[in-house]
């Protein structure tokens, strides 16, 4: 039913006295609401509902509406477009307004002819006639390279087989436009028409941003050639705000840089779809030579002498020699590396140890209390050997590595005297490791947003010669063969927005949490077993508290901002391990699930060689202990 028409007074002529006036207006409005039934004849034409002629209500009133040139867009949609209605008053400027209107809906060549037919009754008929635009056949995309033209042909409202609606192009540029901005790219969308030498086919022209220039003014050591193996945008590409922003990440991830004057650089060229990239750079201090005392978890106090560079004339390579020697005995440890992470135009990565280190069993500690489980706790063992390992990126965020290591181990500083308050299992140990990892954190030393993932699977073989103190006997002799399978996934939140390539290393309040783990097939060395327990899983027990054939941690962390420099750091482990070597002595250990809790706060310090770590624990059972790092804990 159509809506109601209000009259004009001066169109019932027969009736001058006002009350009467209104009583046949509102007459008028009740036999038009009830006279709008629509009925389309046959033809191209379309006559709507004629009122009877001759009869005095059609005077001043729209009679017909007819529609010409109409083939795919039906008479019904123009119509019901239109304020003129058949039954109903006739205004000339909602005729005008009509047409415009009309046009408006975009499926027409130029603004549909309205024409006026003023009939002897005194009624109106209206014809409409519309020149449509053609029909769409085919599609044609051209000017795209970083995103498909199956995908931008998804997102276009205009399809195939429609009548070509300039509405429906505005449409569809914008999806267009939506669709490279959601992958991280930018491009200007022509508007969407039909080609006038073949007007069923629809041009949709797109105009790409590129990369015009790539520079790193402020460099002085660091070769072009490194900027080209981590800088993976390339000059002519087209402008990938998500790409670039990784390879800004990976440059200050490299250490060689200082993060506190980098500068990046985004500078459009005008008048050309290009934009100039790079970063104003100030180049840190690399190389570093180092002598005086540290703090070691596990032998207390300790003499160095250290050497690392970690961009070799400028060739990102990496060399380190590092010699110490512990107040506990048992001479002096040393470690000398080297490092290559582009070893050819895969950037493979290549890196390469030789050591002979001690390794302090069941230690005091320095800052923590000592509750130890052998008498004889000064004896050591001693690692020496070599590793090998190469890694290859899969993709922006991921890797592949394999690795292999060889160490003979050697216990020495034994007091036999005192029974057999000690664990000796000498002899060697060959393994390879076949790791993969995903790597979607913002900046690897101090991550405000992303997750990192590590997997392992370690098959090897270890041959005991010689046994001796708690654990001996032929079992524990011989050669045998294991598999070790351990992970660990990381992940960080930050309030607020994504940190952006200006403000890579604004402080951030993080939320972080880890998760690590593993387990052991086969008959292993005890030195051989996952730890659990200190610095580096659970704090507040010393380290290697717990061990077994199976572990498991947890950590929580709240990294909140004093200052630039300075984060507090609440936070709470849940970890252990077990299903290993039995208890020694006051050490109790179990071979079923059990985790244990540990607490308390920390702070880190960012200093000129890195950050600096100290956190005070507590166990489950009240017992206090302060664990010093170089780093982060993770």
């Amino acid at each position: 039913m159509n809506s109601p028409v209000f009259a004009k007074p001066s169109q019932i002529r027969f009736c001058n006295r006002p009350g009467i006036r209104i009583y046949l207006s509102l007459f008028v409005v009740l036999f038009a609401g009830v006279s709008g039934a629509q009925t389309i004849s046959a033809g191209q034409g379309v006559q709507v509902a004629p009122v009877p002629a001759g009869s005095q209500l059609s005077q001043g009133l729209v009679k017909n509406i007819v529609v010409k040139g109409n083939h795919i867009e039906s008479t019904a949609g123009i119509l019901a477009a239109m304020q003129t209605k058949v039954g109903q008053p006739f205004h000339q400027s909602i005729v005008d307004q009509d047409a415009d209107t009309l046009y408006g809906l975009g499926v027409f060549q130029a603004k549909p002819l309205l024409t006026v037919q003023h009939n002897d009754d005194d009624s109106f008929t209206v014809t409409v006639e519309v020149v449509e635009n053609p029909v769409i056949k085919e599609i044609r995309v051209v000017g795209n390279s970083a995103v498909s033209t199956t995908d931008i042909l998804k997102t276009l409202t205009l399809k195939p087989g429609q009548i070509y609606s300039a509405r429906e192009a505005s449409i569809s540029s914008t999806a267009i436009r939506n669709l490279y901005e959601s992958r991280g790219f930018f491009a200007q969308i022509s508007d969407l028409n039909y080609l006038p030498e073949s007007p069923q086919t629809l041009d949709v022209q797109i105009e790409e941003l590129k990369v015009g220039a790539i520079t790193f003014p402020g460099h002085i050591r660091t070769k072009k050639r490194v900027f080209d193996h981590i800088i993976h945008t390339k000059v002519g590409d087209t402008y990938n705000a998500t790409k670039w922003r990784d390879d800004i990440t990976r440059l200050i991830n490299t250490g060689w840089f200082d993060r506190s004057k980098f500068k990046p650089i985004f500078n459009p060229e005008p008048d050309a779809a290009k934009v100039d990239l790079g970063a104003d750079l100030v180049e840190s201090r690399t190389g570093n030579f180092g002598v005086g005392v540290q703090a070691d978890p596990q032998s207390s106090i300790a003499g160095f002498v250290n050497l690392v560079e970690s961009n070799f004339g400028g060739t990102g390579q990496s060399i380190g020699a590092d010699i110490s020697e512990g107040t506990a005995g048992g001479g002096a440890s040393v470690d000398l590396s080297y490092g290559n992470p582009f070893i050819d135009s895969k950037n493979t990565s290549l890196n390469a140890s030789i050591f002979s280190r001690v390794v302090y069993r069941f230690s005091g500690s320095l800052f923590g209390g000592s509750n130890l489980p052998t008498t004889a706790s000064q004896y050591i063992e001693r690692h020496t050997g070599g590793a090998l390992s190469f890694a290859r990126p899969l993709t922006d965020h991921t890797a592949a590595s394999i690795s292999t290591r060889y160490e003979g181990v050697k216990t020495s500083n034994l007091d036999t005297t005192i029974g057999d308050q000690f664990i000796q299992q000498d002899g060697t140990i060959a393994a390879a490791a076949f790791g993969y990892t995903v790597n979607r954190r913002d900046v690897d030393l101090d991550t405000s947003r992303g997750d990192y993932l590590s997997l392992t699977v370690e098959p090897g073989v270890s041959d005991i010669t010689k046994v001796g103190g708690l654990f001996t006997g032929p079992a524990f002799l011989g050669s045998s063969t294991f598999v070790k399978y351990y992970g660990e996934y990381r992940a960080y939140f930050s309030p607020g927005p994504r940190r952006t390539i200006d403000d890579l290393s604004a402080p951030r309040k993080v939320l972080a949490f880890r998760i690590k783990g593993g387990t052991i097939k086969g008959k292993v060395p005890f030195f051989e077993q996952f730890f659990a327990g200190g610095a580096d899983t659970v704090r507040g027990y010393q380290e290697d508290r717990f061990w077994g054939s199976t572990f498991l941690v947890t950590s929580l962390e709240y990294r909140y901002p004093i200052q630039k420099a300075f984060n507090l750091i609440p936070f709470v482990d849940y970890g252990g391990a077990w299903g290993g070597y039995g208890t020694v002595n006051n050490f109790y250990q179990t071979d079923h699930f059990r985790l244990h809790l540990g607490y308390g706060l920390g702070g880190s310090f960012r200093t000129p060689l890195g950050p600096i770590r100290i956190d005070l624990g507590v166990s489950e059972k009240g017992g206090v202990r302060t664990d010093f790092e170089i780093g982060t804990s993770f």
